[in-house]
């Protein structure tokens, strides 16, 4: 189950969040769970929501309601990336929860600034960036940033690891 939505956010609502994103908080270095701090284990700069308590729970709020859940537990990984696009890093997210939302904030339209998810360790499906569009998907699916070989192209994005969840 991938599940698509656009206008995540009212218009005024998006552009005090973009705004405050770029202009209000810090981001620090984050590498993939468990490994080396090498180049090839860097995943971006992460913002983590719990620093910032009505700022994640916008996103809490506007997850429940828009793809009809009631969060009943996030993991504390949950943030704001700003990364570059410089290679494919397919991943699974099952240690943080059961369930991704994932929020494209800030950045360029483009279908190699979005998402890709794999079946059976092959590219399967894309996702283009678009703001304001939401993904929410199981943790345990095989994802990725997709490539942007476009040096200066970064985004900006949330993603709240979903543990625990309700049906409304």
């Amino acid at each position: 189950m991938i599940k698509v939505l656009d206008n995540f956010f009212d218009k005024n609502l998006l552009n005090k969040i973009q705004n405050h994103i770029t202009t209000k908080i810090y981001y620090s270095p984050k590498w993939f769970v468990g490994q080396e701090k090498t180049n090839e284990n860097y995943y971006g700069d992460r913002f983590l929501l719990s620093n910032d308590t009505e700022l994640r729970d916008i996103f809490i709020k506007q997850a429940e309601n828009k793809f009809k859940i009631k969060i009943t537990g996030l993991d504390k990984s949950s943030g704001i990336d700003l990364r570059n696009l410089d290679r494919f890093m397919p991943h699974t997210d099952q240690q943080a929860g059961k369930l991704n939302t994932f929020i494209m904030l800030k950045g360029q339209t483009a279908v190699t600034n979005g998402i890709v998810f794999y079946t059976d360790n092959n590219l399967d499906m894309h996702v283009g960036f678009r703001e304001n569009r939401a993904v929410m998907f199981p943790s345990l699916k095989m994802h990725s940033p997709h490539l942007n070989e476009e040096p200066s192209q970064k985004r900006y994005t949330a993603t709240l690891f979903v543990k625990d969840y309700e049906l409304k």
